[in-house]
């Protein structure tokens, strides 16, 4: 086998690789950085649970921006998985967005041709 038709096979396989990595991913309408964060706080009501132990659980998505700017944004029960499955999403893209770099990395280096001697 020459070594050009190695190289052929080699960028064959590199680009269909990288074509289902493509086709595995979820909507990008269905995207959001950050964490879901589930916490237990004490509301201050001196007659309330929480001032006997009972804390109240709380769920929040958390983003934190350049600068160390934090946003959260509290959740309510029904929204919670719908949240997870968007930040689930989101790792997805990323982790493809790295693994079709590193593909496209070996695909520069096939194509590059050889220097001159």
């Amino acid at each position: 086998m020459s070594y050009g038709y190695r190289k052929v096979r080699q960028m064959k396989r590199l680009l269909q690789q990288r074509r289902r990595a493509l086709r595995a991913l979820p909507s990008l309408e269905e995207v959001v950085r950050g964490s879901v964060v589930e916490r237990e706080l004490r509301c201050g009501k001196a007659g309330c649970r929480c001032a006997r132990g009972q804390l109240h659980a709380a769920v929040y998505l958390s983003v934190t921006f350049a600068g160390g700017r934090t946003e959260q944004i509290s959740l309510p029960a029904d929204l919670v998985p719908l949240a997870r499955r968007w930040v689930a999403n989101y790792q997805a893209w990323w982790k493809t967005v790295e693994r079709i770099s590193a593909i496209n990395r070996k695909l520069l280096r096939a194509r590059r041709s050889k220097a001159p001697p």
